[in-house]
């Protein structure tokens, strides 16, 4: 499976949950790669301003100088989430555009490591301690294209207002495998 093969996958479901397609960004200090955002508006509650979030779904490519680790998915994971705060910045004052409070992103993560048996406990392990910021990570896709494999893990949102990380789970598990332990001869 290569980049725009996954991006005609997930493209047509995040858009008809009525999510818009941007060009990513890449930084070099710290290290990051974001190929594609996709935002989406979202009520949480009735108050004007306090009220509105944005649904954030960022494809990124695994940082090199990080690990495959808890330690350092959560180091890109705070990358990633400083990176959504500076494209999609809480501005009240603004009399159009988006003025969302919070952000829930979704990270797609391309990697070139190959996706073993203990990856899912690893994305776990990510999600705690994460420190408490603006954007929230409601799930990390782990993807190697190459092996099309992927592992995942997923915290739920409020509500069913955030469904981007179960859908694009069900949309990625026919497409690349579960780890699949390999034959070992004795």
């Amino acid at each position: 499976m290569t980049e725009a093969d996954l991006f005609d996958l997930i493209d047509p479901i995040l858009v008809e949950m009525g999510s818009k397609p941007e060009d990513g960004e890449e930084y070099r200090e710290p290290a990051l790669d974001v190929l594609r955002y996709y935002r989406r508006p979202v009520r949480l509650h009735w108050f004007p301003v306090l009220g509105q979030a944005l649904s954030v779904v960022a494809v990124v490519r695994q940082p090199f100088d990080l690990a495959g680790t808890a330690e350092g998915h959560r180091a890109m994971l705070n990358r990633l989430s400083l990176a959504a705060n500076g494209r999609f910045p809480f501005a009240p004052w603004r009399a159009s555009g988006e003025r969302a409070v919070a952000l829930a992103m979704t990270v797609i993560q391309l990697t070139p490591e190959p996706i073993g048996p203990e990856d899912d406990a690893i994305l776990h392990a990510a999600f705690e301690k994460i420190p408490k910021r603006r954007a929230v990570p409601l799930g990390v896709l782990r993807v190697n294209l190459g092996q099309e494999a992927m592992a995942f893990a997923i915290s739920g949102g409020p509500g069913n207002l955030f469904p981007e990380p179960v859908a694009l789970a069900d949309a990625l598990t026919p497409k690349l495998r579960r780890y699949v332990p390999l034959i070992e001869f004795e």
